[in-house]
């Protein structure tokens, strides 16, 4: 039990790195999920049209089609006097998006032309983009009654041009929004354990190499195994408390997001988050071994930094892969560290069924790997060209 003792050594060390501890406790646990997660969301519910929310339209020249207007009314949009110029208006920013009837209008729609209508957008603005699409999707709608009227008036039946009914159905739990939603979970669940012990990781090997405190240190009556293990426990702390408060962080972040912009499909309540860090919780083992291991290779801190900077790639790839691949959740895959974790996880947030066998065959594959790492890391140990 003396690896206890370098274990308790190397955390009240670290605990006294600022550094360390914002990474590990503020920026991995709270500020990325604030980040990322708010930003995803926000561009969700940014692309995301509400049919049902009352809002107001700038109409030029609304009186010449009084029916158009109604119709809009009937969709929960009221119509509102436009300014002088509604085209600069729409570019400052003043009104974000304007519909202007042409003079022709009523003169094509008794010729049975197509009716003019213009709709000034700023493309360059997020809502008056979004606005604009729900104006013309309402405007298409309308167009097609025109149409069945028209083709009614004389004598035609509108069913005659739909050659073909297609329906489509998404037969996913809840479609590449929740996707992208779900995937976030296990992403950042990972890059905060990474950067819980990111630091730690450095400061008890290389860093202790440059302070010259690493010789005292292994002429201590203990064996290099021992030794490793109390590192190690020290990573593996600082990288599980990353992961409780990612954890903790993601239940309360998702929980001031109302559940039509997360979708019904999706769940992030207390249950569903304690399932997913239980997944989760042997990447925290393996994580660490892949800190410890690497920063014994490596003979300075910087060395150390940028190779575990280059390692931080690993992580994300899973996640920027599965956005655009379908690797389908199976028994080879789950045997693979970080991806068997995102398809597992995924499932879970999206209320999917998780074999048995699956997160069995995840939890031992990752930590078959991270007792190899850790059994490379106590060999690297014992060669005396740690000390150089």
């Amino acid at each position: 039990m003396r690896f206890l003792v370098v274990m308790f050594k190397e955390i009240r060390d670290n605990l006294r790195d600022k550094q360390t501890v914002f990474y590990a406790l503020l920026f991995g646990p709270i500020l990325m999920p604030l980040i990322l997660g708010g930003s995803i969301i926000g561009s969700l519910k940014q692309l995301s049209i509400d049919f049902d929310e009352v809002t107001t339209l700038t109409v030029v020249n609304g009186d010449s089609a009084p029916n158009l207007m109604d119709f809009l009314h009937s969709n929960n949009i009221d119509v509102v006097d436009a300014p002088d110029d509604p085209e600069k208006a729409v570019r400052r920013g003043d009104i974000a998006v304007a519909l202007k009837v042409m003079p022709s209008f009523n003169e094509a729609l008794r010729a049975g032309q197509p009716a003019p209508l213009t709709v000034f957008v700023n493309d360059g603005d997020k809502e008056s983009s979004k606005q604009a699409r729900r104006v013309i999707t309402l405007l298409q709608a309308y167009e097609r009654t025109i149409d069945a009227l028209r083709l009614q008036h004389r004598g035609i039946d509108p069913n005659v041009f739909n050659t073909l009914d297609i329906s489509r159905e998404d037969v996913s739990l809840d479609g590449a929004g929740g996707q992208l939603i779900a995937s976030l979970l296990p992403f950042l669940l990972i890059i905060s354990m990474v950067m819980g012990g990111f630091y730690l990781a450095i400061d008890t090997t290389a860093g202790e190499r440059e302070r010259q405190s690493l010789e005292p240190l292994l002429s201590l009556p203990l064996n290099r195994a021992e030794l490793v293990l109390g590192k190690y426990g020290a990573t593996l702390c600082f990288v599980a408390l990353s992961c409780v408060l990612t954890s903790v962080s993601v239940f309360f972040l998702f929980k001031f997001f109302p559940t039509d912009i997360l979708g019904g499909g999706l769940n992030f309540d207390g249950p569903t988050i304690f399932k997913a860090f239980l997944v989760a919780s042997p990447l925290i083992a393996f994580i660490s071994a892949v800190l410890i291991t690497v920063s014994a290779f490596t003979r300075s801190s910087k060395e150390a930094q940028t190779y575990l900077g280059v390692l931080m790639v690993i992580p994300m790839a899973p996640f920027f892969i599965l956005q655009f691949v379908t690797i389908r959740s199976e028994l080879q895959s789950m045997f693979i560290p970080m991806m068997s974790q995102y398809q597992l996880l995924e499932k879970i947030v999206l209320g999917d069924v998780t074999p048995a066998l699956h997160i069995a065959l995840s939890v031992l594959g990752t930590l078959l790997f991270a007792g190899l790492l850790l059994l490379l890391a106590i060999r690297l140990y014992s060669r005396d060209r740690i000390l150089m």
